[in-house]
């Protein structure tokens, strides 16, 4: 029996065969109720901020919400962009005042003084300025006064041909460019195609000016060719130095008689004005151009300026040829108009102060 009792030990020892009861069924409803506390709180959470972004006793309304999600103006640089220049903060510049200028600053370039040729004049030395008119159609002739030793003034007419090379060498040689605009003459005279009739409309006059003015370029002003009629008639004169004016070019009064407004109206109008002194070839003799020549350089030593008119004519090329080299020698110094003009320019301003 005792053998019995000893057999039937191992029996208590078969619940320890249970070990299937050791995977716990309740961990995962612990888990679970984990996740439903935590999803809770979630919700708690998010409906407290939103209560306390978007409730209307709460949101501080000073602040726009759009703050929130802005970009700093001024980020910080990292030092690998240390050598990075950052832009500019122009905010930070004043802004600018435009500078206050004279209306004389601000009015448009003078074309008589950008298109004028240089001249050398010592103080107080007299000057003279020869012009020679009719430039242009005579070819020939017109070169051999192109070749004469500069500075001339050389009047060229707006209807002679081929007047870009004419006038190009001109320039080249030295010489300063007048435009010849026709003017109406006394009777029985043709001043020539375009001219400046006094019987013209204002709108036909204003044409006309504007087609002479527009034949070439690189001009100081201009001069009449005849018109002893038209420089006589203030209106005409009116039109043409109104033109001149805003275009910033001279006017030379040939004089071609004693009647003329023409100075007179150019003065009026603020535009530098000069006018002829003498005539060299009024009569076309040789001796009587010597004779006019000697008469420009008395002018010239008693008023300090003298102006001459002369045409491309054989008996004023020649004494041309002979009296210009030695100018200089005998004290003058021989300039183009615009240098006359620069001169008078200066002795108003001088009177006005």
């Amino acid at each position: 029996m005792a053998k019995s009792a000893r057999k039937t030990k191992p029996t208590p020892r078969k619940p320890a065969k249970r070990k299937p009861r050791r995977v716990k069924p309740r961990p995962p409803r612990l888990l679970g109720l984990v996740w439903v506390t935590a999803g809770a709180l979630s919700v708690a959470v998010i409906a407290l901020v939103a209560i306390l972004m978007f409730g209307p006793g709460t949101r501080d309304t000073s602040v726009p919400r759009v703050a929130t999600v802005q970009v700093p103006a001024a980020p910080a640089y990292p030092p690998a962009q240390a050598g990075v220049q950052p832009p500019p903060q122009v905010a930070a510049v004043p802004p600018q005042v435009p500078p206050q200028v004279s209306p004389s600053v601000t009015a448009p370039a003078k074309n008589w003084l950008l298109n004028a040729t240089p001249a050398s004049v010592a103080p107080g030395q007299p000057m003279i300025a020869i012009v020679i008119d009719d430039m242009g159609l005579d070819r020939s002739r017109s070169e051999r006064t192109t070749g004469l030793p500069a500075p001339l003034t050389l009047a060229y007419l707006a209807y002679a041909g081929n007047l870009d090379a004419q006038t190009g060498a001109a320039r080249a040689a030295g010489h300063e460019l007048l435009v010849h605009v026709p003017m109406e003459p006394g009777p029985g005279a043709d001043p020539g195609p375009h001219a400046l009739l006094t019987s013209l409309t204002p709108e036909e006059l204003d044409r006309r000016i504007d087609w002479n003015l527009s034949q070439f370029t690189r001009f100081v002003g201009i001069n009449n060719h005849m018109g002893s009629k038209a420089t006589a008639d203030r209106p005409s004169m009116a039109a043409v130095m109104s033109k001149l004016r805003g275009r910033g070019l001279l006017f030379l009064d040939s004089r071609t008689s004693g009647a003329t407004v023409a100075h007179a109206e150019a003065e009026r109008q603020g535009i530098p004005a000069l006018q002829r002194d003498v005539f060299l070839d009024h009569d076309p003799s040789p001796i009587a151009v010597r004779a006019a020549l000697d008469q420009v350089e008395e002018i010239a030593r008693r008023r300090g300026h003298a102006i001459a008119i002369g045409h491309p004519k054989d008996a004023t090329i020649e004494a041309l040829a002979e009296w210009l080299p030695d100018v200089r020698a005998r004290g003058f110094a021989l300039v183009p108009v615009s240098a006359v003009a620069l001169r008078l320019v200066a002795d108003k301003e001088r009177a006005r102060n």
